[in-house]
């Protein structure tokens, strides 16, 4: 099997599961926000998790969703201007935007382990969910940046990807 064929491959089965991911952090806040204001309005019984649970869910969908983002080629930038200037151009303004990007993910991903890691141990104040299941959304999200940026700037060095093929999806 060639190496086309195996990153191809990987990269529709990682875009599979950062959709159901991205959709179920979504789905699951939407319903545990409505639950705990249901409880509380309706019910007259505040849930103890009300405002915990939700805001670090929002954290991982933060980070989950950047990843997303990159992958979809969803992210802020400026299209209109990527597409007046010439071939040569685009490619070396491609390359260097995937470069920053890239380093952005990678520093992202170091320091949010880092980060991520002095939570071990400690779990969530309102239920016995471990802190770091949460916290590791910010290493994960930023390597799944710097591995979609460099699989794009080989791409894009190599002459495989054309960068009018990197603008976002909604204006093909």
């Amino acid at each position: 099997m060639r190496l086309d064929t195996i990153i191809a491959t990987l990269d529709r089965w990682l875009g599979a599961l950062l959709d159901a991911m991205v959709v179920a952090l979504a789905g699951l806040l939407l319903l545990l926000l409505n639950w705990a204001v249901f409880a509380r309005f309706v019910l007259n019984d505040s849930v103890s998790w009300g405002e915990e649970l939700p805001a670090h869910l929002l954290a991982m969908l933060t980070f989950i969703g950047a990843a997303y983002l990159t992958r979809t080629n969803e992210h802020l930038g400026f299209d209109a201007v990527l597409r007046v200037m010439p071939a040569g151009l685009q490619r070396a303004v491609t390359a260097l935007n995937l470069i920053l990007m890239g380093g952005f993910g990678a520093m992202l991903a170091w320091y949010g382990g880092i980060a991520a890691a002095s939570f071990a141990g400690r779990s969530l104040i309102s239920i016995d969910a471990p802190m770091l299941l949460f916290r590791g959304a910010m290493p994960l999200g930023g390597a799944l940046i710097a591995l979609f940026c460099a699989t794009r700037l080989v791409g894009i060095v190599t002459g495989r990807i054309d960068p009018l093929d990197l603008l976002p999806e909604s204006d093909a």
